[in-house]
């Protein structure tokens, strides 16, 4: 077994991917899998998934925020916003609250959901600094800039 590994690990190393090498989307796409590796992994003893963390710091800084206002500054569907936060609900972490408007309910955390948050941060902080390790400091903050275009709310 440990040889064919070895073989394989030589046959990948060997595999010339110059093409794709000088190709920004394929560069993103490999960042993209190292984020996302590393931020699910960070949050995992959370039992929290990195959607759920964006609803949950955008609920957070936002208090009394509408679904419908949440899912169009996340970029999720209407009807796909509901089940996470029907499952962060669930687990006690927000609620929502009646307004006048009855088709409506404004968005909130609980206290629950505020001391997750809290270990979240700490959580997102090491991966950061993980990236930061990567990339350095310098490339860290280009990095930003560079991304910066690609957000929704420049």
């Amino acid at each position: 077994m440990r040889r064919l590994l070895t073989q394989e690990t030589d046959a990948r190393s060997r595999i010339r991917i110059d093409g794709l090498t000088s190709r920004a989307g394929y560069l993103i796409r490999q960042a993209q899998l190292w984020v996302f590796e590393d931020f699910n992994a960070t949050l995992a003893p959370l039992d929290i998934r990195p959607s759920q963390y964006s609803i949950l710091v955008v609920i957070r800084d936002n208090p009394g925020l509408s679904q419908m206002a949440l899912s169009e500054v996340l970029g999720i569907g209407r009807s796909a916003i509901i089940p996470p936060l029907d499952e962060l609900q669930s687990r006690g972490l927000l609620e929502r609250l009646p307004t006048s408007d009855r088709r409506t309910h404004s968005l909130h955390l609980t206290g629950a959901g505020i001391a997750l948050l809290e270990q979240a941060e700490s959580l997102v902080q090491e991966h950061e600094r993980r990236l930061m390790d990567k990339v350095g400091p310098q490339g860290h903050q280009q990095l930003l800039q560079v991304l910066k275009v690609f957000g929704r709310n420049r």
